[in-house]
């Protein structure tokens, strides 16, 4: 009876976590779910599938949170596995948070679930907010452990370049001048970024890597940044008091990881990428709270999220959630009835056209759904094309022949000032193709 109370008493938290998390994922908050978590569980089929990525597929980040989360996909195939995957990443998440932190971790959890569960969406960014976490954890605890501090800058690198690139700075800032400290970082990093240069070279897509992840750079900030919104002013004004703080507490090395939270934010501006930053303000003013109130924010911080999710779901309800059990890989997954009827409806063209082209922002879920290889047209996002990639897209259109081309009008026609769907292919077919076919809000096209 002693083992299994302390058993309960050191891991119960944790196992809490993990099916409160994996019930928002899978029944709470299921919309989140759809959109970019499904890209990301694209390129990790992709990879099960022996797909290399950015030579077969167009992915605009470093590869870690694919491959990783590749790794059940070889045990069962289903983004079930994806979902359970994700689940154990915020549990390993909370156990760091818990260790710096104590029951303040839960006020983190809410940070990141407030205002729609952003914070916990399936993405490499919150591989890299992991990997934020944990280098939080190494330089608060075991801060001389430099080859190890390396490591995990690296695999931050690895998660989202963008933003994990940012994380050398504090290093350089505080070991400037010593320089075997900062050797020994610089090698630790090195040791992960070598491997994936070595894995680039030996599958010949280091030029497509460059491409994608660096010329790409230029097209996307410029067709996806939304600035003087409201979620810009609250980033700027967040990171205003981040920096005040900075300057305040400069020689807490911590705090300098935290402050380049912004990227996570930049160049978007969103409520999708707002989150992840905000998560990042929350752990700089934790250590501000004060300890006696510890037990009384954890238990309001519980309650919360548990209102949070009942409210989130209640709404979700009214959408009438079906479980998709005709839907191959994702049989197992909630969604309103009505994208549900319309992706059995795209199944009639699917079987009437042979291998017709689907220009929709839900293109992924139908190439994984139908067991097809992905290719450049599954991620049709502004930016995610490589450097001056609309013309080359467009170019691929043209070079087709005999082909049935499926245009999503909900795609096509939606007016959103945050929608990345890149709507000129849609419009360059209707410009050049025979249109033959039209029915459940999908217009079909020939391209001779």
């Amino acid at each position: 009876m002693g083992k299994i109370k302390s058993f309960f008493k050191n891991y119960f938290r944790y196992i809490f976590v993990f099916v409160l998390v994996f019930l928002i994922y899978e029944v709470f908050a299921y919309g989140i779910t759809y959109g970019d978590p499904i890209c990301n569980y694209g390129f990790s089929y992709a990879i099960r599938h022996g797909q290399i990525p950015y030579s077969d597929f167009n992915t605009i980040s470093t590869p870690l949170y694919a491959f990783v989360m590749s790794i059940g996909l070889f045990i069962f195939d289903n983004y079930l596995m994806f979902i359970i995957e994700q689940s154990i990443l915020v549990t390993i998440m909370f156990y760091f948070l818990y260790k710096m932190y104590d029951k303040k971790a839960y006020i983190v959890l809410l940070s990141l679930i407030l205002f729609g569960f952003y914070g916990l969406l399936p993405t490499y960014n919150f591989m890299c907010f992991l990997m934020m976490v944990v280098l939080l954890y190494l330089e608060k605890f075991h801060n001389k452990k430099d080859l190890l501090v390396g490591v995990f800058i690296g695999l931050a690198i690895l998660s989202k370049h963008t933003i994990g690139v940012f994380f050398v700075i504090p290093s350089v800032v505080f070991y400037f001048k010593d320089f075997k400290r900062l050797f020994r970082r610089g090698l630790g990093a090195l040791i992960p970024g070598s491997i994936f240069i070595i894995y680039l070279l030996y599958t010949g897509s280091f030029i497509d890597f460059i491409n994608l992840c660096f010329g790409g750079l230029l097209d996307f900030g410029k067709s996806n940044g939304n600035l003087f919104n409201i979620w810009f002013y609250l980033t700027i004004g967040f990171w205003i008091v981040m920096i005040i703080n900075l300057i305040r507490n400069r020689k807490d090395i911590t705090n300098w990881y935290l402050v380049f939270s912004i990227m996570f934010a930049v160049p978007i501006f969103d409520a999708v990428h707002f989150w992840m930053f905000f998560g990042g303000f929350v752990l700089m003013m934790i250590s501000y709270l004060n300890t006696k109130y510890d037990n009384y924010l954890c238990n309001l911080s519980i309650i919360l999220i548990i209102t949070l999710c009942i409210m989130n779901y209640r709404m979700g309800s009214m959408y009438k959630p079906r479980m998709m059990k005709k839907i191959d890989r994702f049989n197992y997954t909630l969604n309103d009835s009505y994208s549900y009827d319309v992706d059995l409806k795209l199944e009639v063209f699917l079987k009437k056209y042979d291998n017709p082209l689907i220009l929709s922002y839900y293109k992924m879920f139908h190439d994984i759904s139908h067991g097809k290889k992905l290719d450049y047209f599954s991620v049709p996002m502004y930016g995610n094309f490589g450097y001056d990639g609309l013309n080359k897209m467009i170019k691929k259109i043209d070079n087709m022949h005999d082909r049935y081309i499926i245009i999503d009008n909900s795609s096509y026609k939606r007016e959103d000032k945050f929608d990345q769907f890149v709507k000129e292919f849609s419009k360059h077919v209707i410009d050049t193709c025979e249109k033959v076919d039209s029915k459940y809000g999908f217009d079909i096209y020939y391209k001779k």
